[in-house]
């Protein structure tokens, strides 16, 4: 676990082998009835008894959730038929390899920090026509959440769309009520966020420490992506050609994040969550506040203690929201029936389904502000508070460019800020050079 949350900190755990993946579960799985009609049009003969696989991961209660959304498309497309393929680890890396054997699922999870490697290796097929001629309203949905799986041959962001996002999940401040009653530290404000002094002395006011231990953590780690651009720091040029992230703005949040840990102690240091990581320090009471997305709340919602959510504390509003978008592979030989599906998960049944389990905010607005979302009998109380973080957060530096090798340098380069060994400044300014030649040799058309 990294004092830096960022996308890396969700690990899988489970291994499947690929053998079986590629050989018995790929193979056996799918159908072959021949090529599908192109367009989204009534269903034909050549649709009947069609066999589609789809790829998802997901803890137990989103596979129940997808298992039963898949049983209602099968009723209402009874001449479709849905092999559920649950890869429980590793996603990523199997799909790498599996994909790399050119017969995939025909429809799949598409991370939004894969996708850009994975459209520009013409992996997934284009599907603006589809959607437009469905009735997918995209002027209901999130922005930051669509655009981000469209490219234009050398950027993500802009042009044709992609796929269709599964969910958006900004991430916002979880607290104990329970410490800060215990405490007598006031509750963080829904509207407001906190600026960084009053962070640090929320923080400081929760972190208890006994015979020179820490018993009791102030504040979980910092997700630096979107802490640092809610903050007015920048990671990329305009044009996406120039690393910009040791602008003043960046190297002062960037900072401010490393002195929580290594100077003021009021956040766990990688060392300190080697045993428990954050969230489950946040479960066992050792942690009173934790930036974290929606989809723990269902988890959450199984604590002995009262808890809520607040805005980002980051002096305004803003951030980064992960994403996870439903693609279909550009091979596939069903692609009316993978549409289908994919319209039918993305679409308002398939996201009400995931809003009423709580792990998902809607990807239609006005769905999010309705009770299917909102659910004011279950907790958290200020579930508006994601409703808000979802309209100013952006999509993380990490879905800018198809080769994301530049992220990559740059969350492993963060290593001795992170350990306090050099200041941000230091770090941001010796790794502007190698992050730039980075941007270029990976994502070449760029500068075409």
């Amino acid at each position: 676990m990294s004092l830096f949350k960022s996308r890396y900190g969700k690990s899988f755990l489970m291994f499947i082998s690929f053998t079986l993946l590629m050989g018995s579960l790929i193979g056996c799985a799918k159908g072959d009835s021949g090529p599908a009609p192109q367009g989204s049009g009534s269903e034909s003969k050549s649709e009947r008894d069609v066999v589609i696989q789809f790829a998802g991961w997901g803890d137990p209660s989103e596979k129940e959730v997808f298992t039963k959304l898949i049983k209602a498309f099968e009723e209402r497309n009874p001449t479709i038929k849905v092999d559920y393929l649950h890869i429980p680890g590793d996603y990523v890396g199997k799909m790498n390899t599996i994909l790399a054997g050119g017969n995939a699922p025909d429809v799949f999870y598409v991370p939004d920090g894969d996708f850009g490697r994975w459209v520009s290796q013409d992996l997934l097929l284009p599907i603006e026509d589809f959607v437009k001629s469905s009735k997918i309203d995209t002027a209901d949905m999130w922005s930051s959440g669509l655009d981000r799986y469209r490219y234009n041959g050398a950027a993500n962001g802009k042009g044709p769309l992609y796929a269709l996002p599964k969910d958006i999940g900004p991430t916002v401040l979880f607290y104990n009520k329970d410490l800060f009653k215990k405490m007598n530290v006031p509750f963080p404000d829904s509207e407001t966020p906190m600026n960084s002094e009053q962070l640090l002395d929320t923080a400081r006011k929760l972190t208890v420490s006994n015979n020179g231990k820490t018993t009791q953590y102030g504040m979980g780690p910092i997700w630096w992506e979107g802490f640092i651009l809610a903050k007015g720091g920048k990671f990329l040029s305009d044009n996406k050609q120039e690393f910009v992230g040791n602008s003043q703005e960046t190297i002062d949040a960037l900072q401010y994040i490393s002195d929580l840990t290594n100077k003021h102690g009021v956040v766990p240091s990688s060392a300190a969550l080697k045993d428990l990581n954050d969230s489950q320090m946040f479960k066992s009471g050792k942690l009173a506040m934790i930036i974290t997305g929606r989809w723990m709340v269902p988890e959450f919602r199984k604590l002995g203690f009262d808890w809520d959510v607040a805005p980002l504390p980051a002096d305004h509003w803003g951030g980064t929201s992960g994403s996870v978008g439903l693609g279909i592979y550009s091979k596939t030989k069903q692609v009316d029936a993978a549409y289908k599906l994919v319209e039918f998960l993305g679409g308002p049944e398939g996201q009400k389904e995931q809003s009423l389990m709580g792990f998902s905010i809607p990807s239609f607005k006005s769905m999010a502000n309705t009770d299917v979302f909102l659910q004011p009998d279950q907790k958290p109380e200020h579930a508006k508070v994601f409703i808000k973080a979802a309209e100013t957060q952006v999509a993380g530096p990490w879905t800018s460019l198809p080769n994301a090798k530049w992220f990559d340098m740059l969350t492993q380069g963060l290593a001795p800020v992170r350990e306090g060994k050099k200041t941000a400044a230091e770090t941001l300014n010796e790794l502007k050079p190698k992050i730039d030649a980075a941007i270029k040799e990976g994502n070449p058309k760029l500068f075409k």
